[in-house]
Order: C-alpha cells, then sequence, then structure tokens
C-alpha cells in the first residue's frame, strides 16, 4: 500500500518524484498527487500545533492544497483581499512556505485575478498548478521542487463550457483527466480527457455524484492504497467527502463518470470553524478539503473554515485548519 509505504520511506529518497538533488523522475500513474515529494520531512511536532494553522489578520484563506517538496511545506491557496468596491473581494493564487507546519511565509501571488489552485505532477515529475480565471481555467508549470518559479499560463479545457471553476487533473498513464464545475444557476460536475495536457479536451460527461440532492466542486484526484479517490464538497452545506472510482479500468475515462457513494469526513469542530446557524450559510465549517498523504502513517486533512460568512464579499474571513487520522474515518485536530 502506497501511502504507508511513505512511512517507510522517513530519511531515504521516494524513488518517484524530484529526487533530494532536484532532478525529475518519471512519475507512475496515482503518484501524481502524492503530497510528500523528495525526501520527506524528519517528523510533524503535532503537540505544538495549533488551528488554524495558517491565518493572516487582513487576508482570507480558502481552497488550498498541501504539498512537501524542496525540503519545505507549500500552501497554495486562494488570497482574499477586501475592497472598498463591489464585489468588495479580490482574489489571488498565493503560496506560503514552512518548514514544520506552524510558522508560515508572508503569501506570495503566483496568479493575479485567480482562485482554487490545485496542485500536481505530470508523468515527467514537473509540478503544475490549476485555478481559474473570469477567462477560464489556466495552468501553470514549476521549473524545480521548491515551488518559486512558475511559468507563464496555459489554458485548460477552454470551450468545454461557458463557466468553469475548481480544475483538477488526473495523469492515468492513457491520457489525462480533467475535473471542472460547470454552470452558473445550476451547476454540475464535468468530467474531460485528453491524449495528453497539451492536447485538446474532449467532454466525458457528468458524474454519477449527487449530494444533498445537489453537486460537488473543490475537487481533488488521489490515489489512496492503490485506488483512485476523489475528494470533494459537497455544493450544499460545503462538507467535505471521499469517493471511490468504480470498478472499471481508469484507463477509460467513461470509467471516472462512476463513484462510490462517499463518505463525510467528520472534521471536529473548533472556535474557528464554527459559527451560528448553518454550516455555508452562517459559517464554513471543513470547506474546500484538501487530503495529503503525509509521513509516520498519518493521513492530513486541510480545510478552510469561519465564525461569519460577511468579510470579504460575503466569503468570510477564512483561515485554514489541519486535521490527521490513520483510517481516513476518525479525525483529530492539533491539541493546542
Amino acid at each position: 500500500m502506497w501511502r504507508r509505504l511513505l512511512a517507510l520511506g522517513l530519511g531515504v529518497v521516494i524513488s518517484l518524484g524530484v529526487a533530494s538533488g532536484g532532478s525529475a523522475a518519471v512519475v507512475a500513474p496515482g503518484q501524481d498527487h502524492a503530497c510528500i515529494v523528495g525526501k520527506p520531512p524528519a517528523s510533524i511536532d503535532w503537540s505544538a500545533l495549533h488551528n488554524p494553522v495558517l491565518s493572516y489578520a487582513s487576508i482570507g484563506v480558502k481552497d488550498q492544497a498541501l504539498q512537501w517538496s524542496g525540503g519545505s511545506w507549500h500552501m497554495l491557496f486562494s488570497d482574499m483581499t477586501a475592497t472598498a468596491h463591489a464585489p468588495h473581494v479580490h482574489f489571488d493564487v498565493a503560496v506560503a512556505q514552512s518548514s514544520d507546519l506552524l510558522h508560515w511565509t508572508t503569501p506570495r501571488v503566483i496568479a493575479t485575478g485567480a482562485a482554487s489552485p490545485d496542485i500536481v505532477r505530470d508523468p515527467a515529475g514537473q509540478f503544475i498548478v490549476t485555478y481559474q480565471t473570469p477567462a477560464g481555467l489556466e495552468y501553470r508549470l514549476s521549473s524545480g521542487p521548491s515551488l518559486d518559479s512558475w511559468s507563464r499560463p496555459y489554458a485548460l479545457g477552454h470551450g468545454l463550457a461557458r463557466r468553469m471553476i475548481d480544475g483538477a487533473l488526473a495523469f492515468t498513464g492513457h491520457g489525462v483527466i480533467l475535473g471542472f464545475k460547470a454552470g452558473t444557476t445550476t451547476q454540475h460536475f464535468e468530467i474531460a480527457w485528453a491524449p495528453a495536457l497539451s492536447k485538446p479536451f474532449h467532454l466525458v460527461g457528468r458524474p454519477d455524484i449527487v449530494l444533498y440532492g445537489d453537486t460537488v466542486e473543490n475537487y481533488e484526484f488521489l490515489t489512496v492504497d492503490g485506488a483512485w479517490h476523489l475528494v470533494a464538497t459537497s455544493n450544499t452545506l460545503d462538507q467535505p467527502f471521499l469517493f471511490t472510482l468504480g470498478s472499471g479500468d481508469p484507463a477509460d475515462p467513461s470509467t471516472w463518470l462512476h463513484w462510490s457513494a462517499g463518505r463525510q469526513l467528520a472534521v471536529p469542530a473548533q472556535a474557528f470553524n464554527s459559527g451560528t446557524g448553518i454550516s455555508s450559510v452562517g459559517y464554513e465549517h471543513a470547506n474546500s478539503a484538501f487530503l495529503c498523504v503525509g509521513p509516520a502513517g498519518q493521513d492530513y486533512l486541510t480545510y478552510a473554515g469561519s465564525t461569519e460568512l460577511t468579510a470579504f464579499g460575503g466569503w468570510g474571513h477564512a483561515r485554514i485548519g489541519l486535521a490527521r487520522s490513520t483510517d481516513l474515518t476518525t479525525w483529530q485536530v492539533p491539541p493546542n
């Protein structure tokens, strides 16, 4: 089981990924979303952590993705700043770095006027960040494991739908899958496929996932114990769920339309992600969840929480929380 092999790999270079010297290696199918790339962190001092693990006094942070590479943790996120004019919020995609998940650098913007990043590696081991802009989905390529330099933007799946957000990629060994949310008043989850990232994408269809009579958003594809999974947030109530890909061949794009019923990830409530009323209406409990297979046999979940939904144009002053689990069922939050 590859996620448990990461625990055995502490102190050594993982062969599938970017080696400690920075050179790229071939990435096997299913390893494209590996959260730990290169030499893993020696340990995570859980007793020193506290939620929210990432927050800023004048910036809202959500839609996060966590990556260990080049000897540091990297948190990519939607960076929200307040404005005086409608819609009273400006979005950028930014990244902050940390050596210990406790102390973070000032956010560094890598894509202006953009939101909802996801990070993945192509089969050659190069990092790709996807995100949305008013013009549609885009992606950029990183020149190295430190994630401090990114290419110009490239269009991603343009023309597949009138409105496309929350793009996520999965390299299957037989082309690349693109998941995204389409629509405005009526929204839906869509799957597209291309023989390569640089080739045109073709619509495959709408996956058979329904939660609370609605669709899902904020997608992350990854493998757990060798099987493809999807982490997504319910479009209604903004709750995190884990789905397993159906029994078909992942090389067949139509297989990606069929998923298990899904299981909610029961994130504990704390002061920073609790409020009055209903989650997604009065506050945010665990929005935009992102699963990271971590060291020492632990799986880590980051998520956005807020106590209100009035600041930053109604998105709320979001901050990032962290929970961990050994079985993806019972989740524990930092003690402080």
